[in-house]
C-alpha cells in the first residue's frame, strides 16, 4: 500500500505530476492544505486534506466538499506544520511507501524542514522520498536499493553528524567502507554508471539525492 503526499510548495511540470500519479497509483492521496490547490489543477481527486486551510481558496474548497472528500481542520495557530500534520496522519494508515510531493520550493526553511520530515518516516519503518521534476530524494540507515539512469546524478550527504561504513555499488566513483562527516560532504555529484545502485551504511543517517539537471 502506498501513499502520496502533496504540499503547497512548487508543482511546476503538470505533464510530469500527472505521470508520476498514474504511475505510481497510490492508495491515499493526502493534501497538506494547499497541496489541494494543485491537485484541481491536475485533475486528481484526494482521499483527504488536512490542516488550517488558510491556503485553499473558498471555491476550491467548496469543490471538495461537494465531492465528499474527507477534511480535516486545524486552528491556523498550532505547533506543527500542515505538511507535519499530513506526515502524522499518512503514519496512521496501513502502508509502506510514501511519496512526497510539493515539498521543495524558494522558501528554503519550508523545504529543510520538508527534508527532515523523512526521519519521522524513516523511523516508522517506512519507504519514503521527495520527488520533483529534478530531484528523488531519500534518507536511509542500513541499506537502499535504487533505480537510477545511467549519467545521472547521485549526492551522498550526512544527515548525521557522522556517517560510517558507507559502501556503494553501481557509481563511478565507489566507496567502500568510507566515513562522511557534515564539514566534509565530499559526496556530491557522483555519477550512476548503470540501472541499480546500491547503498549500505553501518553507523549514522545518510541523505541520498538523484538529481537530473
Amino acid at each position: 500500500m502506498k501513499a502520496i503526499v502533496i504540499s503547497n510548495g512548487e508543482v511546476n511540470n503538470d505533464n510530469f505530476y500527472k505521470e508520476l500519479f498514474h504511475q505510481e497509483n497510490p492508495q491515499y492521496i493526502i493534501c497538506a492544505d494547499g497541496g489541494a490547490k494543485h491537485l484541481r489543477r491536475l485533475g486528481i481527486v484526494p482521499t483527504t486534506i488536512i490542516g488550517d486551510l488558510d491556503s485553499i481558496p473558498m471555491a476550491e474548497l467548496e469543490f471538495y466538499k461537494e465531492k465528499s472528500i474527507e477534511i480535516i481542520k486545524y486552528d491556523i495557530e498550532k505547533d506543527e506544520t500542515d505538511t507535519q500534520l499530513a506526515i502524522q496522519y499518512v503514519m496512521s494508515l496501513p502502508i509502506k511507501e510514501v511519496i512526497l510531493v510539493g515539498m521543495l520550493g524558494s522558501r528554503m526553511d519550508h523545504t529543510l524542514a520538508n527534508v527532515y520530515l523523512l526521519k519521522s518516516l524513516l523511523d516508522k519503518g517506512l519507504k519514503a522520498s521527495i520527488v520533483n521534476e529534478h530531484n528523488r530524494i531519500y534518507l536511509m540507515d542500513k541499506s537502499i536499493e535504487l533505480k537510477g539512469r545511467k549519467g545521472e546524478t547521485l549526492s551522498l550527504l550526512p544527515f548525521t553528524d557522522r556517517v560510517d561504513g558507507i559502501t556503494t555499488e553501481g557509481l563511478h566513483y565507489s566507496l567502500k567502507d568510507a566515513v562522511m562527516t557534515k564539514d566534509n560532504p565530499y559526496g556530491i555529484s557522483n555519477v550512476v554508471k548503470g540501472g541499480k545502485v546500491k547503498i549500505t551504511i553501518n553507523k549514522g543517517i545518510l541523505l541520498v539525492i538523484l538529481a537530473q539537471d
